[in-house]
């Protein structure tokens, strides 16, 4: 499979990989480089993130800003993930 990068860097994904990876318009892609590679990682959305974080963080004390601990939490699983 090959894809053609049109006006402003943009590409389109095959049918197949977009049904495969439940990649849909509006979804979000990490982008990254490796080893000369450019390689895509389709981001997982929720309906209700709450529920996807539930219990994933744990803290010794009670927080003011749960959400950005929370998306601090996210963010570094992330890095650790795709680095």
């Amino acid at each position: 499979m090959f894809v053609e990068v049109g006006k402003y860097g943009r590409i389109v994904l095959p049918k197949a990989i977009r049904d495969k990876y439940k990649v849909d318009e509006g979804s979000r892609l990490i982008v990254r480089e490796r080893g000369g590679e450019i390689v895509l990682f389709p981001v997982r959305r929720y309906g209700r993130p709450t529920e996807a974080l539930y219990e994933s963080v744990r803290l010794e004390k009670p927080v003011d800003e749960p959400k950005r601990v929370a998306r601090e939490h996210v963010k570094r699983k992330l890095v650790e993930e795709f680095s």
